[in-house]
């Protein structure tokens, strides 16, 4: 081989080994640069999911006080918002305890959270028809209320009305002693005014007219009693009923009334006990007080 062969075959290989060292260094200088790239954006895929995880966390946050602000007087509800509560609080848990996320768990996040909102949308609707059907009813019963109230009253009003009524009407039928005179006379029925010759105590009067009194018969009571209050007695102790009790009689008449003026009178023997003094008389008929008088005896 002369010189010349020598010397081309030896710049062939220099020059192959030149090229090699290039393409190599292209290649070195490719990665390196490539290398960094996927560093910076892998850096920056880890910045995004941690902002994205921020975000996550902070909407669920939002949520929960959302529920927190949520008032509902039905326990099967708020069963139910307290079980959709501890969900996210789960969620929160598990979110913080993830130090780096990936595009997939943030997508899972995502979805999840997603699902949560759109279950509370949910029951913030229920909650909404159902807090205006509570206002409805509460209108409505507080309206029914008020109709009552409203009937109440006037069923007591009628009722007032119908009592004052029946006690008009009770003393529109109530007898009345007018013209009262009460004596003492001896025993030829002359008055005496000298309790020691008194033989009887006698009270005329006289029944007025009433149209709508029942006609009849009729028991009058008398009753006379001394500044000492003491009843005179009727020789048989016997009682009438008068307001709810039994009380003490002087004497008593039973007259034929026929709705027309009705002169009665009625007589006490003295017993004895009649002493100077002042007197009441007290007339009764029916159970009702119908007249009174004032005498005196010396």
């Amino acid at each position: 081989m002369d010189k010349f062969e020598k010397n081309n075959k030896l710049f062939i290989i220099m020059l192959f080994v030149i090229v090699i060292l290039l393409i190599s260094n292209i290649f070195f200088v490719y990665k390196f640069f490539t290398t960094k790239k996927e560093k910076v954006y892998v850096q920056v895929a880890l910045e995004n999911t941690e902002e994205e995880k921020k975000k996550i966390e902070a909407e669920l946050n939002q949520m929960l006080e959302q529920y927190n602000q949520l008032k509902v007087n039905n326990d099967t509800l708020t069963k139910r918002l307290e079980q959709e509560k501890n969900k996210i609080i789960e969620l929160l848990e598990e979110i913080k305890r993830v130090k780096s996320a990936s595009y997939y768990q943030i997508n899972q996040y995502k979805k999840e959270v997603e699902t949560l909102r759109n279950i509370m949308k949910s029951y913030i609707v229920q909650i909404d028809s159902l807090n205006t059907r509570n206002k409805l009813l509460t209108e409505e019963n507080r309206r029914v209320k008020s109709e009552y109230q409203k009937v109440v009253t006037e069923k007591e009003q009628i009722a007032q009305k119908a009592n004052e009524l029946t006690e008009k009407i009770e003393i529109a039928k109530t007898l009345r002693a007018i013209n009262i005179v009460s004596t003492g006379i001896n025993d030829r029925g002359k008055e005496i005014i000298k309790a020691r010759r008194v033989e009887k105590l006698r009270v005329c009067f006289t029944i007025a007219e009433n149209r709508i009194v029942t006609p009849g018969s009729k028991v009058i009571y008398i009753r006379i009693s001394g500044e000492d209050k003491k009843i005179l007695p009727n020789p048989d102790n016997e009682l009438f009923w008068y307001i709810n009790d039994s009380i003490l009689y002087t004497a008593k008449r039973e007259i034929d009334y026929q709705n027309t003026d009705t002169d009665v009178c009625i007589y006490w023997k003295n017993d004895g006990s009649l002493l100077p003094g002042n007197y009441n008389v007290d007339i009764f008929c029916e159970g009702k007080l119908i007249g009174t008088d004032k005498f005196m005896l010396k």
